[in-house]
């Protein structure tokens, strides 16, 4: 589904407004490559419009939508506010990718609100929770989108022979140095219904639910998966289950990323494996993996609490908090989706309630 879409800055000339203007390929509905994003879309704003949940303001909601025809058929469009840019590129300006503590627990918890406004209110299962689909709002939207094209000349490129806006991104602050920093979540293109999946490719590759890889049944609790990935990605600068296949073709990139997990978070258990209609793919019988028999045991603790690079612990972490992180994380990153914990629970976590937390 790559390239499905492209986004331009636009005026919306009734109400003098700026917009991000998302303008989808046309195959994209009617089509062999058909998604729901309007769908899901018109499902948030209808469930948003009625309702005092916190977690209404941390996603792009649809300011409007209308069908364009060019030149290779016809076109859905969304207008969304423009945003800042997203997570990655902040990680990217902080010491081995590491945000500090708080802003990770003022994301976090701005992250579980709508993912609880998502799964409860909505029945939406998100399936792409990435720092790219997580972006900042801007504080000033008019003064800072009239600044920024005050200040930045109108460029093309004529390398191809056709001339064409280069990409441009508004200028992000540290998120240290936000006062209020306030996040969205974006892009609903692969999105399911918690009672109807469209899908069963879901995740990236390295923030993908164990259930999701085995073909067990999936639910909600994919997100919440991801979320606690990513926790551990912002806080320690790490990417907790990144995986390739051998060189030689001994095993496969799904290989290496199911020994990561037990290598971190113990075997899995025998009654989860028996609902993964490809478990027989990956283990024997006995619940070992197939092409990978020589794991290497470790554990999250070691690996966020350890003695040397990249695994020391965060600076502006103290000691005494490492226990209750440790036990926030297993709440998201039990192996087995039934124990993992609701983001309803995990809001309650308090690692999260702290002076830090909005």
């Amino acid at each position: 589904m790559d390239n499905i879409f492209t986004v331009w800055l636009a005026r919306d000339s009734k109400v003098e407004h700026f917009v991000a203007l998302k303008i989808l390929r046309a195959d994209c509905y009617g089509g062999p490559r058909e998604i729901f994003k309007k769908e899901m879309l018109l499902k948030i704003s209808k469930v948003s419009e009625n309702h005092d949940h916190q977690g209404c303001d941390y996603i792009s909601h649809l300011l409007d939508h209308f069908k364009h025809q060019g030149p290779n058929g016809e076109h859905v469009c969304f207008a969304f506010d423009v945003l800042r840019s997203h997570l990655d590129s902040q990680a990217a300006k902080y010491e081995d990718g590491r945000i500090p503590v708080a802003m990770v627990k003022t994301i976090t918890r701005q992250l579980l609100l709508r993912l609880d406004f998502l799964h409860r209110e909505c029945g939406i299962i998100h399936t792409d929770i990435k720092p790219a689909n997580i972006l900042f709002e801007l504080e000033n939207p008019m003064q800072d989108i009239s600044c920024y094209l005050s200040e930045t000349s109108p460029r093309v490129d004529n390398q191809s022979g056709h001339a064409k806006p280069l990409r441009e991104v508004i200028r992000t602050p540290l998120v240290s140095h936000m006062k209020h920093p306030h996040i969205r979540i974006i892009d609903f293109g692969v999105a399911s219904w918690e009672s109807n999946h469209l899908s069963d490719v879901i995740q990236s590759p390295a923030l993908r639910a164990p259930e999701v890889t085995i073909g067990a049944p999936w639910d909600s609790a994919v997100d919440i998966w991801s979320l606690g990935c990513l926790v551990v990605e912002f806080v320690q600068g790490i990417v907790l289950f990144s995986s390739e296949a051998s060189e030689k073709g001994s095993w496969t990139a799904d290989d290496d990323r199911l020994a990561r997990m037990i290598e971190i978070l113990g075997p899995f258990p025998t009654e989860f494996l028996k609902r993964g209609k490809h478990t027989a793919g990956f283990f024997d019988k006995h619940g070992n993996l197939r092409r990978i028999p020589n794991l290497k045991a470790t554990s999250l603790e070691r690996l966020l609490n350890g003695t040397e690079k990249p695994f020391l612990k965060p600076d502006d972490m103290p000691e005494a908090e490492m226990p209750v992180f440790l036990d926030f994380l297993r709440g998201m990153l039990s192996i087995d989706p039934k124990n993992r914990k609701s983001a309803a629970e995990l809001l309650q976590h308090n690692w999260l309630k702290t002076e830090h937390c909005p």
